[in-house]
């Protein structure tokens, strides 16, 4: 990649940035597939969110441990929920985090390495102006998620190995991300750790029988969180602010905080959504259902 930065080309709709929301994982995945089919219409949605309970995802094409098929969700993380991405990748555990998703048309904003590229540059500039000590981006086009095969994809967790132009801080992982395309719209969410509890997103790992707990504490690995870097971590609706506004920007919005919006059509495309994300045939990889079972 050379250091010239590529910016998307503007778009006849800014960014409609969304409030900020706690919910489990199929509707927290429902949500995003919404923000996508609305983006393959030509809409340009912005989300953060948590969490609740804490969840294991895997991605898209991710095949669970052989010894976990046809098993209880839970079986993958004992008092965890489990999800199964939209994008590809490998597994995440989604506990102490900031979640964003972005979702936008392709051809308003250019190819999706541009949109993912603008997202990282925005999201590292709200970060910095927090005070965290991001390192420079690594050189190198980040991969290109459209071209994955279907394959067995390694169990080790998404954070393990940082890729081009992700966020890091002393070459350790502090975003994560994944985006999909579908009929013209590009979905990208990621997450922004705020505890380095990753070790729990190593699918082959097995986990203690509390380790999906708040007092659960995680081992040292290749990832790190907020709270390793600042003190004290500001509110989390604080770090929403910040990055909503530096992406919304980066995306047409004058400020973030002009473009909250309530989205009907939003919350009825997710709710036919959501019987996916619940399917036990979607997550073991069985079968996709159809959105309206």
């Amino acid at each position: 990649m050379t250091g010239r930065r590529t910016r998307p080309r503007p778009a006849g709709s800014p960014c409609v940035v969304l409030p900020y929301g706690v919910a489990d994982g199929a509707r927290n995945m429902a949500m995003d597939e919404a923000m996508l089919e609305l983006a393959a219409g030509g809409a340009t949605l912005l989300r953060f969110y948590g969490w609740e309970p804490w969840c294991l995802s895997l991605g898209r094409h991710q095949e669970p441990p052989d010894r976990l098929l046809g098993r209880s969700p839970e079986d993958l993380r004992p008092g965890v929920d489990a999800v199964r991405r939209p994008t590809g990748g490998r597994s995440v555990f989604h506990g102490p985090e900031i979640t964003y998703a972005f979702a936008c048309p392709a051809r308003a904003w250019g190819r999706p390495r541009v949109v993912l590229q603008t997202v990282h540059r925005a999201l590292g500039e709200g970060l910095r102006s927090l005070g965290v000590p991001l390192d420079e981006a690594m050189e190198g086009d980040p991969p290109d998620s459209g071209s994955l095969e279907v394959s067995r994809i390694s169990g080790e967790s998404c954070f393990r190995d940082p890729a081009p132009g992700e966020l890091t801080v002393r070459g350790r992982k502090l975003v994560g991300s994944a985006q999909c395309c579908r009929h013209g719209g590009v979905l990208q969410h990621g997450s922004i750790l705020l505890e380095d509890r990753q070790t729990l997103g190593d699918l082959d790992r097995k986990a203690r029988p509390d380790e999906g707990s708040a007092a659960a504490v995680a081992d040292e690995g290749p990832a790190i969180g907020l709270t390793d870097l600042l003190d004290p971590v500001p509110d989390t609706r604080l770090i929403v602010e910040r990055l909503a506004d530096t992406v919304a920007r980066a995306f047409g919005a004058r400020t973030a905080a002009a473009s909250y919006a309530a989205t009907p059509a939003l919350t009825d495309l997710a709710t036919g959504y959501e019987s996916v994300h619940r399917s036990g045939a979607w997550l073991w990889l069985r079968e996709r259902p159809s959105r309206h079972a």
